[in-house]
């Protein structure tokens, strides 16, 4: 932690009597006030991981025959502090990881934390991270986590310490569902047989079940495997969006549409309509379009090693899963274009065709700013068509969803692509610097 950080966090009645006034903040104020109170909360945060951590140190038998936790009336470390400081044994448990993390990256080299790892500490950028206030320790216990399972699966040093590296630096400034999105593809590419493995283990343990309710309802339960999951979601999604299209289109021509319905409900009827179609109703499809897009290296699909995605779900699938999928799906390899397929078009197109949308979300993963699923999206022009004449090429296109396409042009935000990458640059209101942040696929992912 710098001392320009230790100095506002240390002034935490401060923070309390600015908070008591929060409604008569103005906007800049509000803001920064909630970055020192995360600041804050991360400093205190270090404190409490340290604590946990020398808690369940002493809680072994190498500290007297029972341990501190036992001593102190408690079945387990996590019981004692989560119980002290009113939170549950998941939070306790994520300190105590934490706690071990910095206890290791700060060991003595030679000493007991870092032996066993040589002349460098044990995740050092993590630590790193920690102590600095850049990573909470929520999203500090994953990232640890993952990196003890590469471990126990064999990661060689050279290999993790740099993976270690790029995880931490992208997780920076990321909400936690998103560094689970990193991680789990993090994961996956070093281990493609791990993610397999786990995979046939999921298809094992899959099931539904219905169960009747007192007031007539009835329950249904389902865990899926990947590959059973993929066309489920892909016609569920398909379903929502395309009611809300013609809800929405039926509003803009004036009909009254009564309440709206909610994408709960939406799902649930397109699983009726879906049983009612397989005991023999004569409708084809119902309009939805159900295609389910497997990506993959050509490669990959050939060979079947390797990792593959499926749009619209957060974590990668092994290519043997997505070989098997291929049987009854539509499959688009990584490399576009390769069969011929125009994917620059220039001016004679003013839509994006099928393929350089395909390109798109191999690309941008889905919206390139909040990362919404490939099905919420459409491509636009960067460079408007008709205002800029902007071309419709890759290198003039960007997937957004709806919300995200009407702040880029509410808020004046850039877009910019380079290398392959989408860049977005905030407007003065958000950023007075305009540091240009970087979206899409690259984002949340790291090549391992």
């Amino acid at each position: 932690m710098t001392a320009s950080q230790a100095a506002r966090v240390a002034d935490l009645e401060g923070l309390q009597r600015r908070a008591s006034s929060a409604d008569s903040l103005a906007r800049p104020a509000l803001l920064a006030l909630q970055e020192e109170a995360v600041a804050a909360k991360r400093a205190v945060d270090v404190v409490l991981a340290r604590v946990a951590a020398e808690i369940a140190r002493r809680s072994t038998r190498d500290d007297g025959r029972e341990g501190l936790a036992r001593r102190e009336g408690f079945g387990s470390p996590q019981q004692l502090i989560a119980t002290k400081s009113g939170a549950s044994t998941g939070e306790a448990d994520r300190l105590m990881t934490v706690g071990r993390v910095l206890a290791d990256a700060e060991a003595p080299v030679g000493g007991s934390g870092a032996a066993d790892e040589g002349a460098r500490p044990r995740f050092e950028h993590l630590a790193a991270a920690v102590t600095g206030g850049d990573l909470s320790t929520e999203a500090s216990a994953l990232i640890a986590r993952v990196l003890e399972r590469l471990i126990a699966q064999g990661c060689e040093s050279e290999q993790l310490r740099d993976l270690e590296g790029r995880v931490v630096r992208k997780a920076i400034g990321l909400p936690i569902t998103k560094v689970r999105r990193l991680l789990a593809h993090a994961e996956a590419q070093v281990n493609p047989r791990e993610l397999e493995a786990r995979e046939a283990q999921l298809f094992e343990e899959r099931f539904a079940s219905l169960r009747d309710e007192p007031d007539g309802s009835v329950t249904l339960t389902a865990r899926l495997d990947p590959a059973s999951a993929a066309p489920v979601r892909a016609f569920l999604d398909g379903y929502v969006r395309r009611t809300f299209q013609e809800r929405r289109d039926a509003v803009a021509a004036g009909a009254a549409c009564g309440a709206a319905p909610q994408a709960g409900q939406l799902r649930a009827d397109a699983l009726t309509w879906l049983a009612r179609h397989a005991q023999g109703c004569e409708a084809e499809h119902g309009g939805v379009k159900t295609t389910v897009v497997v990506r993959l290296g050509l490669e990959e699909l050939r060979q079947g090693t390797g990792v593959a995605e499926v749009d619209g779900m957060a974590i990668p699938v092994s290519a043997s899963t997505a070989r098997r999928l291929a049987a009854d799906a539509e499959v688009i390899p990584v490399v576009l274009g390769g069969a011929g397929e125009v994917l620059d078009w220039g001016r004679r197109k003013r839509l994006f065709t099928r393929d350089q949308r395909q390109a798109l979300v191999e690309r941008d993963g889905g919206c390139a700013k909040c990362h919404a699923p490939p099905d919420w999206c459409e491509a636009h022009h960067i460079r408007w068509w008709e205002r800029d004449s902007g071309p419709t090429d890759l290198a003039n296109g960007v997937l957004l969803c709806t919300r995200c396409h009407h702040d880029v042009h509410r808020d004046g935000w850039g877009i910019e692509v380079r290398d392959h990458k989408v860049w977005f640059t905030p407007p003065r209101s958000i950023d007075p610097a305009r540091t240009p942040v970087l979206g899409g696929r690259a984002r949340i992912q790291v090549d391992a």
